[in-house]
């Protein structure tokens, strides 16, 4: 029996409401490519830092920019609000519960656009705050990238857990000439509260854990330390404890590593590390 036309226009018109639905709703839940190119960088800083007059991660963002990133940086504020020291010396559980929000925020992240890449960056304390972030994320959550630069970050500590976490690469910038691992943390301790008998991780990179099974080496080939070199100074990195932060060095040396660019578009000096 042919339909009226009224119940027709009617009918069409419905369908034509749940397909327009249909359509936004794919876009919110990411069926559409809703995010840029680079993705999201997080950043946590160093001891002392995050605020106004001592943000070290203002240098990290105008590299980045710089070198035409076109992705989210979001800096997590994780520091105690009580200077360097009490950053530095702040509990394990205290860095421990920082790391947990940062990684629910990251996995809230890769769930809402799970094809867009995730760096995770941090400096000096703010590296043990990372490395618990990665710890803290449920099986089947990762970043593609980590970049740790002056870590104070015990370099005995167990990265294992950390690993499986990175899908990618675990860029670690490490200078023997830095003051602040050198002298600094050997009286307060790392930033994961070891004693000042254990070197930190910025110095010259991270041990293999003793007796590492076959699975560890597997997951520690994804550590690239990355050693300074006299050719860093002419981008204001002379290895002290933030230069890495400076942001020429940040444009030449860091953005390539995680904006997958390809070597074409490096520093002339630099060659990336494998």
């Amino acid at each position: 029996m042919n339909k009226h036309p009224l119940a027709m226009k009617s009918t069409l018109g419905f369908l034509l409401l749940s397909l327009s639905f249909s359509i936004i709703g794919c876009s919110q839940t990411g069926g559409a490519k809703n995010y840029s190119a680079h993705g999201d960088v997080y950043y946590l800083d160093g001891a002392g830092g995050g605020g106004l007059l001592s943000n070290w991660g203002r240098g990290v963002k105008s590299g980045l920019q710089m070198a035409n990133f076109n992705g989210k940086f979001i800096e997590f504020p994780w520091e105690t609000g009580m200077g360097v020291v009490a950053d530095q010396i702040a509990s394990d559980n205290y860095k421990r519960q920082k790391g947990g929000e940062v990684a629910r925020m990251i996995c809230n992240a890769r769930a809402a656009y799970p094809d867009a890449p995730i760096t995770l960056m941090g400096l000096s304390a703010g590296t043990a705050v990372a490395v618990f972030a990665l710890e803290a994320m449920p099986a089947g959550c990762q970043v593609d990238n980590v970049v740790l630069l002056g870590a104070s970050i015990g370099a005995d500590y167990n990265l294992t857990n950390a690993l499986r976490h990175v899908s990618g690469r675990m860029y670690v910038f490490t200078s023997d000439n830095d003051a602040i691992l050198n002298y600094a943390v050997p009286a307060l301790g790392t930033a994961d509260r070891q004693s000042g008998d254990v070197p930190a991780a910025g110095l010259n990179g991270f041990y293999m854990p003793p007796g590492a099974t076959q699975e560890t080496r597997r997951l520690y080939s994804k550590v690239t330390n990355i050693t300074w070199r006299a050719s860093f100074e002419k981008d204001g990195d002379w290895g002290g404890h933030t230069d890495t932060t400076y942001p020429k060095f940040v444009r030449d040396y860091i953005a390539p590593l995680i904006l997958q660019e390809g070597p074409q578009n490096m520093h002339p000096n630099w060659q990336r590390p494998r």
